[in-house]
């Protein structure tokens, strides 16, 4: 199963498509220099971030990457290297590196499931190991070739150089790239300044302990610097999303590999030959694959312990709230310092002769009702209020903030929809039922939510009796009576 559209989709228009080409090309070039000129001298790149950059960007995409991505690209490498003064056969060498292991990554990881390239299952960090490792290996096949014409070392030499600096590189970036939320998306739902999260002592001491662990490397120096870290990443892990680990392993990463090349970070040894530095580079590799493992399975996690909790707070029918999961909703905003106590309503809604439905026409039918009649009333209801399935063909809805006339309204809107509605069965039969609603509005009451259930439910009652397929209000300070 592959996460990009098939061949036959639609493709993107010509001016999106080049758009999005020239931005990929001043990515590149613009990592491309940065990786050149922070290059400590005899090295040709420190962390270079170019190649993870381009090979995120095309796998994020919604649509598969276009010829005139590849050439820009391409173009994007070789500029870079003219801008810094490389003559055309370097370049032509790097860059061609640079591309099969790009290539050889994006054909894996278009034929991965989308879970599994967000590493959102608990064993995508297995899946995408293997995939940077292969990407990583092809980029060390080219270095066979292109290694002994640029330096003139050994083909075994221009693998391991190639391997173990594309592997570092990506393991660093892709994961933040991957799992970066959408900007556009996520502005928008904290457009006000009360819609911006607000952190705690828990929240913010992982991050804390982590540029503390940093600090003290640079203090203490020797080889045991780069896992320092590891205690604090790994706490990191477990509090924050997984986009936010992948974005602090990035900057271990970088800061680690950059402030050992210049100096800055001291481990007691020099890194100033080709088996030092795969060394250093496998080392942080290891470290940073620890935290990003766990905060991948956390994900998993809470994803499976948020459908745990859904599954037993909702009808699995109606998929509105169980009455275990409506009283624990309607009990929490009772709860809270807010007007919403101030008027608030509660409806008890029963369909009327519902097991006729059942007896006459099947439960498959009654089902389809049943679906039917909480997807309806869910239509008629405000954004704040809440609806959950009692039990049976019994409903209850509490309406905030919600004086007397209001509910009545909302109720005989409610009533009079499902009257006009009609179900139609397997068999072409059209099915049609109505509700019978009892409404209990207290202002300025301390009732709970069960004594105006009570009340509410003694208004159905009397709908019932008066004809069904009506609306009943109980008699004001019913509820807070039987406080």
């Amino acid at each position: 199963m592959t996460q990009h559209p098939a061949a036959g989709d639609e493709a993107p228009a010509p001016g999106k498509a080049a758009s999005d080409a020239l931005i990929l090309g001043a990515l590149i070039f613009a990592c491309s220099l940065f990786g050149i000129y922070s290059a400590p001298s005899g090295l040709l790149a420190a962390f270079w971030p170019a190649n993870a950059v381009m090979l995120g960007v095309l796998v994020r995409r919604a649509r598969p990457a276009t010829p005139l991505d590849w050439f820009i690209g391409s173009a994007a490498y070789i500029l870079a290297d003219l801008f810094s003064g490389e003559a055309w056969l370097r370049t032509i060498l790097l860059s061609g590196t640079n591309l099969v292991g790009i290539a050889t990554g994006y054909l894996l990881f278009a034929r991965m499931k989308k879970t599994d390239t967000r590493l959102l299952h608990p064993r995508s960090m297995l899946r995408f190991v293997f995939v940077v490792a292969t990407a990583a290996a092809g980029s060390g096949v080219a270095g066979m070739v292109s290694n002994p014409l640029l330096v003139g070392g050994t083909v075994f030499d221009g693998f391991t150089f190639w391997f173990t600096t594309e592997l570092v590189n990506y393991i660093a970036l892709l994961p933040a790239l991957l799992t970066m939320p959408d900007i556009t998306r996520w502005l928008k739902d904290h457009r006000r300044r009360a819609d911006w999260p607000s952190f705690t002592f828990n929240e913010v001491a992982p991050i804390c302990a982590f540029g503390l662990s940093l600090w003290l490397g640079t203090q203490l120096g020797g080889p045991g610097v780069i896992p320092y870290p590891i205690p604090a990443m790994l706490w990191c892990a477990l509090t924050y999303s997984l986009f936010t680990t992948a974005g602090i392993t990035l900057f271990f990463c970088m800061w680690t590999l950059l402030a050992i090349s210049s100096g800055y970070l001291s481990i007691g040894a020099a890194v100033d030959t080709q088996q030092a530095i795969m060394s250093l580079r496998v080392g942080v590799t290891l470290t940073a694959l620890a935290p990003l493992t766990v905060a991948s399975v956390m994900v998993a996690r809470n994803e499976l312990l948020e459908r745990l909790k859904h599954a037993a707070t909702h009808d699995y029918l109606t998929h509105v709230l169980n009455r275990n999961g409506f009283l624990i909703r309607v009990e929490a905003l009772l709860s809270a310092p807010h007007p919403v106590r101030q008027q608030v309503a509660v409806l008890m809604l029963d369909i009327d002769h519902f097991k006729r439905v059942n007896d006459s026409y099947g439960h498959a039918a009654g089902d389809l009702v049943l679906a039917s009649f909480a997807r309806l009333t869910q239509e008629c209801l405000r954004s704040s209020d809440v609806l959950g399935r009692l039990g049976g063909e019994e409903f209850a809805v509490l309406l905030p903030d919600c004086n007397r006339t209001d509910a009545r309204l909302i109720a005989q809107r409610i009533c009079d929809a499902f009257a006009q509605h009609s179900v139609q069965l397997d068999d072409g039969t059209v099915l049609g039922a109505t509700v019978s609603i009892g409404v209990c509005c207290e202002a300025h009451t301390s009732a709970a939510i069960s004594t105006m259930l009570s009340a509410a439910d003694a208004a159905l009652y009397k709908a019932k009796e008066q004809g069904r397929n009506r609306v009943e209000l109980a008699l004001p300070g019913k509820a807070a009576a039987h406080a």
